[in-house]
C-alpha cells in the first residue's frame, strides 16, 4: 500500500462531492449509490485524504482488505466491516484489487431527518470503524439491508424511494447498535473541533435565511466569534461569514434552475430587503447576474425553450435594472 499523505497540511487537502468531483451534486433522490470497486479502481484502488463539506458516507466492505486514513491516524481494515463518515472528517481509502461492498452518501441534513432519535443522530455525529465477524448476524443484517438499497437505488420499481429509505434507516440502526460492541471513533481536539462545526452548519441551515450575525452564532454554540472563524477557516478555509454566504448562495442557485420563481420573489424568500441587493449579492460571488446564471443554467439542460423559462428571465432583467 502506498503513502496516503498523512502529514498534508490541512488546507491543501481537498473538498469533493463525490471522490474526485469538486462540483458534484447528488442526485434528486438525495442520495448516490455505489460500489466500492466503481470508483477505486479509477484511482488505482487508492482513495487520498479529502473531505466532503456537506455529505455523510456509509461504506459496507463484505470481501477484500485495505486501509482507512481517518484524519491522522491509519487503521485496517478487513471484511466484513462499516466505517460511517459525517461531512468535514478527512479520510482516504486503499483497498486490495478483490474488494466488495457499496458506499451510500448523503446529504447530512437528509440524515438529520431520517434519524428522529436525538441519541441516535449523536452516533453518527462521529466517525467510526467497526470490524465485524465473519458469521455474526449484524453483517447478515447490514449486508442485507444495503443490498436492499442498492438494488433499489439501480431499479426502477415502485415505491423505489420509499423502499431505499427503509433500506438505509435498518441499516443505519445496525450500525448504531454495532458501535457499542466493536468501534474507532475519532476523539479528542479534532472531535470537538468537527462537533462545532457540525452544529455551526446545523444552525447555519435553519437560520441562513435570517441573515443572523457571527456573534449570535456563537453564542449559540458557546464559543467565541473568533474561535468559530477560527474553526472554519482551519478546516474548510473560509470564514463563518463565508460558510452562511455559501448556504444562501446554494439556495439562491437552486431557485433559479429548478423554479421558475421571478428574482425579486426568491430575493424575499431568501431573506433579502430587495432585489436589487440579492442581485449584487450574488453577481459579487459568482460572477454573473441571477438571470444569466438561470439562463445559462437552463441551456445546460436543454430547458431554454420552455415557455415559463423566457417569461421568467424577462420578470428577472427587469427587476435586476430597478
Amino acid at each position: 500500500m502506498r503513502d496516503t499523505g498523512l502529514r498534508a497540511p490541512r488546507e491543501s487537502i481537498p473538498t469533493y462531492g463525490l471522490y474526485g468531483e469538486t462540483a458534484a451534486t447528488l442526485p434528486p433522490d438525495r442520495l448516490h449509490c455505489e460500489s466500492i470497486a466503481s470508483r477505486s479502481r479509477l484511482h488505482d484502488w487508492e482513495i487520498r485524504p479529502h473531505r466532503h463539506e456537506a455529505f455523510f458516507q456509509i461504506l459496507y466492505m463484505r470481501g477484500g482488505h485495505g486501509t482507512l486514513v481517518l484524519e491522522n491516524e491509519r487503521l485496517p481494515l478487513r471484511a466484513p466491516c462499516v466505517v460511517t463518515l459525517p461531512s468535514l472528517t478527512v479520510h482516504g481509502f486503499t483497498f486490495s484489487r478483490d474488494v466488495r461492498g457499496v458506499v451510500i452518501t448523503l446529504f447530512e441534513r437528509h440524515l438529520d431527518e431520517m434519524l428522529s432519535a436525538p441519541d441516535l443522530r449523536e452516533v453518527f455525529s462521529r466517525p467510526h470503524r467497526i470490524l465485524l465477524g465473519a458469521k455474526s448476524r449484524t453483517a447478515a443484517v447490514l449486508r442485507g439491508a444495503l443490498e436492499t438499497v442498492s438494488r433499489e437505488y439501480e431499479g426502477n420499481l415502485p415505491w423505489r424511494l420509499a423502499a431505499v429509505r427503509a433500506g438505509l434507516e435498518l441499516a443505519l440502526v445496525t450500525v448504531a447498535r454495532a458501535i457499542g460492541e466493536s468501534a474507532h471513533p475519532v476523539s479528542g481536539a479534532s472531535a470537538r473541533k468537527m462537533q462545532h462545526l457540525q452544529r455551526f452548519r446545523a444552525l447555519v441551515d435553519r437560520w441562513y435565511r435570517e441573515h443572523r450575525s457571527i456573534e449570535e452564532y456563537s453564542r449559540a454554540l458557546g464559543i467565541t466569534s473568533t474561535q468559530l472563524n477560527r474553526v472554519c477557516r482551519e478546516v474548510l478555509g473560509k470564514s463563518a461569514l463565508g460558510v452562511i454566504n455559501g448556504r444562501l448562495l446554494r439556495e439562491a442557485e437552486r431557485n433559479l434552475i429548478y423554479t421558475t420563481l421571478d428574482v425579486k420573489r426568491i430575493a424575499l424568500a431568501l431573506g433579502f430587503a430587495d432585489a436589487a441587493y440579492f442581485s449584487r449579492f450574488f453577481a459579487k460571488h459568482t460572477g454573473r447576474s441571477p438571470s444569466r446564471f438561470r439562463q445559462e443554467a437552463w441551456r445546460a439542460l436543454g430547458q431554454e425553450n420552455r415557455p415559463e423559462a423566457s417569461r421568467s428571465s424577462s420578470t428577472a432583467d427587469a427587476t435586476e435594472r430597478s
